[in-house]
C-alpha cells in the first residue's frame, strides 16, 4: 500500500535517514520502532509532505507522492497524528473536529449562510457523533480542550485523524502519556479500525503495545533500517537488542 524506496535526508552534516526502504502492507498494523533520534518522526514528516526528502521515492497505492504538498497527501487518503498534540485550546472538542472536516471539504460559505447545504451539515454532524462515539469522548463534546485531561485529548487527536475516513492512518506515539486502561481502550480502537479497512502505520516506544497489535515491525537506528519482520523476529534480533530493546529475557 505504502512503499518507501531509498529515502534519505540530511540535516547539516547529519544523515537523519539513510537509504530507507520498506513496504507498509494494506490491512495490517505496522509499527516503526527505534531509539530517540533514529529518524522515525522525520520519516512520517517526509511521507506526509512536511519535509522534503533528498533521495528516494514514496509511493502510495502505486502512485508517486514524493515531496507532494501535505494537502495533496491528505486528499489521497493519508491521515496522521502528531507527537505533540496539534489542537486549538480555545475551541470545544466538537469544534476541533469540525475544523478537520471543513478543512478538507471546503464547503461553500454562501450556501452555508443561506442554508442551502443542510444535507451536507447533517452528514457532518453524523460523522462527528460517530467519531466521538468510537473514541469514547462523546460526553465531552462541548467542553474546551484546555479543560480536558491529556488522555481525552489524545483520543480527540485520533478522532480528528479518522473523521475523513482515511485509507491509511499514521500514528506518532499514540500510546504515549496514556494510563493502562486508556492503552487497553486504544488497542480496541485500533483493532476496530483495522476491521473497517483502515491500514495503520505507527511509531511507538511501548513494546507491550506493539507486541499486542503489530503484524509487522520495522526498526530504525541512526536513520537506517536494521530489522524488518514480525515482533518475534524483531525481539530476538541481536542488532535490535543491542541498539534498542536490551536483554530479551529482562
Amino acid at each position: 500500500m505504502l512503499q518507501i524506496k531509498n529515502v534519505g535526508i540530511n540535516f547539516g552534516g547529519v544523515k537523519a535517514l539513510d537509504n530507507v526502504s520498506f513496504d507498509v502492507p494494506c490491512g495490517c498494523i505496522t509499527a516503526l520502532i527505534g531509539p530517540n533520534g533514529a529518524g522515525k518522526t522525520t520519516l512520517f514528516n517526509i511521507i506526509t509532505g512536511f519535509l522534503k526528502n533528498k533521495t528516494g521515492k514514496i509511493f502510495f497505492e502505486n502512485e508517486n507522492i514524493t515531496n507532494a504538498q501535505p494537502y495533496h497527501v491528505f486528499a489521497k487518503g493519508i491521515s496522521r497524528t502528531f507527537q505533540n498534540l496539534n489542537l486549538i485550546s480555545e475551541l470545544s472538542l466538537k469544534e476541533n473536529l469540525l475544523l478537520g472536516i471543513i478543512g478538507k471539504d471546503n464547503p461553500s460559505a454562501v450556501k452555508s449562510i443561506l442554508r442551502l447545504n443542510s444535507k451536507y451539515w447533517h452528514r457532518v454532524e453524523k460523522k462527528i457523533d460517530y467519531c466521538m462515539e468510537i473514541t469514547g469522548i462523546s460526553e465531552w463534546r462541548d467542553r474546551k480542550t484546555d479543560e480536558m485531561p491529556y488522555g481525552i485529548l489524545k483520543y480527540l487527536e485520533m478522532a480528528r485523524a479518522i473523521i475523513n475516513e482515511p485509507k491509511i492512518l499514521l500514528l506518532d506515539e499514540p500510546a504515549a502519556g496514556l494510563n493502562n486502561v486508556e492503552k487497553e481502550n486504544l488497542m480496541g480502537l485500533l483493532s476496530f479500525l483495522i476491521n473497517k479497512n483502515i491500514t495503520i502505520f505507527m511509531v511507538e516506544h511501548d513494546m507491550n503495545f506493539v507486541s499486542n497489535l503489530a503484524d509487522n515491525v520495522i526498526c530504525l537506528n541512526y536513520g537506517k533500517v536494521i530489522a524488518n519482520g514480525s515482533y518475534a523476529d524483531i525481539r530476538n534480533n541481536e542488532e535490535v537488542i543491542k541498539a534498542y530493546l536490551g536483554d530479551p529475557d529482562a
